[in-house]
């Protein structure tokens, strides 16, 4: 996937996407994104977030902090995330630790591969 540069605005993260995660290909997934409002659903119908989030205009790339709002045993958890966009394909790579610097897989990392539905 080829990298944009500059930071991407709200506008170009809006809308629904369908997606996966990396380290499991197979494990399908969605977000949706509409104003500062998130909401994220796995395959399994136990694996699924609602939360707000604030874009890092002092973070390269491209950084977000999300604030899970449900489910109620995750309230109030910080995620931390960076995030491209190129054209209708976003990777997002988030940690509840500290943010990613890059999108690699590891240990600390998990990492989506989306496409705008």
């Amino acid at each position: 996937m080829t990298i944009g540069c500059g930071h991407s605005s709200k506008q170009n993260i809006q809308g629904h996407w369908s997606g996966f995660n990396a380290k499991h290909p197979d494990y399908a997934c969605t977000v949706n994104i509409a104003g500062n409002q998130l909401e994220y659903h796995g395959a399994d119908s136990n694996d699924w977030a609602r939360g707000t989030f604030v874009l890092r205009k002092d973070v390269e790339p491209n950084g977000m902090d999300m604030t899970v709002l449900e489910p109620s045993k995750s309230a109030n958890q910080m995620i931390y995330a960076i995030y491209q966009v190129n054209g209708s394909e976003m990777t997002v790579a988030i940690s509840s630790s500290q943010r990613p610097v890059d999108f690699s897989t590891n240990t600390q990392n998990e990492v989506f591969n989306f496409k705008r539905d």
